[in-house]
């Protein structure tokens, strides 16, 4: 049983990519009629750092009723790639801002969203804090991701980056501005790791677009949820004529090759096991909670 499931899995996947790579094959020509498609792309200028997205960025960066989808904290391979089917299947894209510690453990992934047209950016190597991080933590976690991403990645990566919580400092700032990386917030704020159901993820990205009338939309690629809300959210952006921009750099980013992964101090290894184990105590009592008695 295990085992058909992963040859169905399998399968999915490479029917995915295979579609996809149909699309970005296919450049410049117009997607099927009754897609989403993308009404245009821009060419981004990271000289200098700029902000994108509310509310650093400028906010006529974007014209009435077009977006930009944006996807952080991957890639998970079964949720992202459920998410760039419906992508290829409504022939857009999206940028995803990817965590380095998954992208080492899902590389292949990374190759399928650039070889499918997508643009990539990150989002840190361990998803900290970097405003509470001095300029060396701020370093590594920032540029080992951009390593690793292009490592995995066919196509050049973007000088894009998006800050863990949304928090940033005057020296990660600075950085950014000296190593000319643009710096993403966000217009439209999914919350979708708040839920646990597509509904509620695709109703609020509506109704902020219906205050808001543009913007940068954030979501999680790691959440089911998430992966089941994209195809709606498609759908009734379609139906209430947003069109989606996707963003191109001018200007690949420029490695800095030595940067290593940064280490993980040894008080956040043992909370990490901590709390595993406390998961794992929760889990066994649930269970015991629902056992049905014996007849």
């Amino acid at each position: 049983m295990q085992a058909a499931r992963i040859l169905t899995l399998a399968a999915v996947a490479t029917a995915t990519v295979a579609l996809a790579a149909d699309i970005a094959e296919a450049g410049e020509q117009a997607c099927a009629a009754g897609t989403l498609g993308i009404s245009r792309t821009i060419e981004v200028d990271t000289t200098g750092g700029p902000w994108f997205g509310a509310p650093k960025g400028d906010p006529k960066f974007l014209q009435p009723k077009e977006v930009v989808l944006t996807f952080d904290d991957g890639p998970s391979p079964a949720n992202t790639r459920k998410i760039l089917a419906a992508l290829a299947k409504e022939c857009t894209t999206a940028t995803f801002f990817v965590v380095g510690e998954m992208v080492a453990v899902h590389p292949e992934v990374i190759k399928e969203i650039a070889e499918q047209g997508h643009t990539i950016g990150t989002h840190t190597w361990s998803h900290p804090n970097l405003a509470r991080r001095d300029i060396d933590d701020v370093k590594h976690e920032v540029e080992a991701t951009f390593n690793a991403a292009q490592k995995a990645s066919p196509t050049p990566i973007a000088p894009f980056f998006r800050y863990p919580y949304l928090s940033s400092s005057d020296v990660t700032e600075d950085y950014m501005k000296s190593r000319n990386i643009g710096q993403f917030a966000v217009d439209i704020d999914s919350q979708d790791w708040r839920v646990r159901s597509a509904k509620p993820v695709v109703a609020r990205v509506m109704a902020g677009l219906k205050a808001r009338g543009r913007g940068i939309i954030l979501m999680h690629d790691i959440h089911r949820s998430t992966a089941d809300a994209v195809p709606q959210l498609l759908a009734q952006l379609k139906a209430g004529g947003y069109q989606v921009v996707q963003l191109k750099p001018k200007e690949k980013v420029d490695l800095i090759a030595d940067v290593t992964p940064p280490e993980k101090p040894a008080h956040t290894q043992r909370a990490r096991k901590r709390s595993k184990a406390a998961a794992g105590k929760t889990q066994r009592k649930m269970a015991l909670r629902t056992r049905k008695p014996a007849a």
